[in-house]
């Protein structure tokens, strides 16, 4: 945790973040036997992909076996599954919840007490992949008292036995608890107000499977769902004019931001009213807990919202509304399944090319530097991975000593490491590629799949370029 990072202007101590270590040791562990390039850094990473996938088939058909590969393949083949399919711990976190929830729900009389057991221990490993999984403590608690077994109580201890252990080795290390100084929203009308619109927009942005769920329920009960509607739409309207007021952004933005929000509002509508169905059954109430204690948590404690952050509800959302699906048409179903796939796939496509256009870029730079020159990089996100298999020295700001000749290498878009105003840089080379049908539908522009606001879509519309990086020779500093 003593370990230092720079994603500011300097390098911090990993403790001055918020990330619990345990998945860079896995990483470093595949790194260290595999190679620490993209491919078999990326296959490692699949294998909680594939965990995700086989777990959440198999929880789907302890409620709906018939609707279990098609929920699935909402989950899997979505934008939200897809594109998340990085080095980042959401996937792992994913999978990790999948397995926790499935072993607390797989009712087997003769493993009980081993299920319980293997579930609490899942849990703590995943505690310490990242803290967003402690809303599920409380459901173990809940499941382990549901069952009403005393030999069974032990197992509430072990993630508390794991985090008393980690706190006392933060301690040892770094003098406090990483957990208990982990960064925290001040909460306030205005803060639950822009993340709840945050969360629906950001929802409703990466399921189009809502559609299927609709149909189901507005053939069922058509006066219900008008009304329900009729109330959404309201809601729409009221939270789109107390953030914008009357003015309109753009034609095309507006209606993306109605369409993401009130699809986002719809399908939690939808969830509750499948929890109030299937109320009466154990399993039924452990799935809408885990729903809503995550989807508490997200809007009260993230520092803002992310499609990542999203995938975390979507099992239990699909597992709720599938109680609604009794009355769906199978072209409706079709429909949903065709729109999944497209939107993942191109959303999927324009995220690699994001990533590419960095990955070219820091090749691409360095034919305007001359040979044997000293090449410098800021900018952070992916563009520090690529830089630096590149060769090129991270800037630190105010440590890292540039000298007059030296090249400097710099993304526009992405966020950077501060220059001194004393050190004058001139112009060489910009490096921009001509955008692609294929990011139309992007992900990028300041990373908006990863990064979204109550006013900032997850993904939208663009005919811009991706960025351009530019090439700078340092001129003149303060002490030449």
């Amino acid at each position: 945790m003593s370990g230092r990072v720079n994603w500011e202007n300097t390098s911090q101590p990993i403790y001055y973040f918020n990330q619990p270590p345990l998945y860079f040791y896995f990483i470093a562990a595949a790194g260290s036997a595999f190679g620490y390039s993209e491919v078999p850094l990326h296959l490692f990473q699949s294998l909680f992909s594939l965990l995700s996938i086989i777990y959440f088939y198999k929880l789907l058909c302890l409620f709906h076996r018939n609707f279990a590969l098609l929920g699935t393949s909402f989950l899997a083949l979505g934008p939200a599954f897809i594109v998340n399919q990085n080095l980042m711990v959401d996937v792992p976190v994913l999978s990790v919840s999948i397995i926790f929830i499935y072993l607390l729900i797989k009712y087997d009389e003769v493993h009980l007490k081993r299920d319980i057991y293997f579930a609490a221990l899942i849990l703590s490993i995943g505690l310490l992949f990242k803290y967003s999984l402690l809303p599920l403590f409380p459901i173990l608690v809940y499941s382990v008292w549901q069952k009403k077994r005393l030999d069974l109580t032990p197992a509430i201890l072990v993630p508390l036995l794991f985090l008393m252990a980690w706190t006392t080795l933060n301690y040892l290390e770094f003098g406090s608890s990483h957990m208990g100084g982990r960064h925290r929203n001040e909460i306030s009308s205005k803060l639950l107000f822009d993340n709840s619109i945050a969360f629906l927009l950001t929802l409703g942005a990466v399921v189009p499977f809502s559609i299927v769920f609709i149909q189901s329920w507005f053939k069922a009960r058509r006066r219900q769902a008008i009304v329900v509607s009729c109330f959404c739409l309201l809601i729409v309207v009221s939270a789109y004019v107390h953030v914008y007021g009357f003015q309109i952004r753009s034609f095309p933005h507006t209606i993306f931001w109605l369409a993401f929000l009130a699809n986002g509002l719809v399908l939690i509508v939808l969830s509750f009213v499948g929890a109030l169905e299937a109320l009466l059954l154990p399993k039924a109430r452990i799935v809408a807990l885990w729903g809503i204690s995550m989807a508490v948590f997200i809007t009260l404690y993230a520092p803002f919202m992310a499609t990542r952050h999203i995938l975390l509800i979507l099992p239990p959302l699909i597992i709720l509304c599938g109680y609604l699906l009794d009355h769906a048409s199978r072209a409706t179903a079709t429909i949903s399944l065709i729109l999944t796939c497209f939107l993942g796939l191109t959303l999927g496509v324009s995220d690699w090319l994001y990533a590419d256009f960095y990955r070219r870029a820091s090749k691409d730079a360095l034919v305007s530097v001359p040979q044997g020159k000293k090449v410098w990089a800021v900018g952070h996100w992916g563009w520090q991975w690529y830089s630096k298999q590149e060769n090129m020295h991270f800037y630190e700001y105010k440590i890292s000593n540039l000298e007059a000749g030296d090249f400097l290498i710099s993304p526009e878009v992405y966020p950077k490491q501060q220059i001194p105003n004393d050190i004058e840089l001139a112009k060489v080379a910009s490096i921009v590629y001509s955008p692609s049908i294929w990011n139309a539908l992007t992900t990028a522009h300041f990373a908006r799949f990863y990064n979204s606001y109550s006013t900032k879509l997850p993904w939208y519309l663009s005919n811009a370029p991706v960025d351009s990086v530019t090439v700078y020779k340092v001129v003149r500093t303060s002490c030449r």
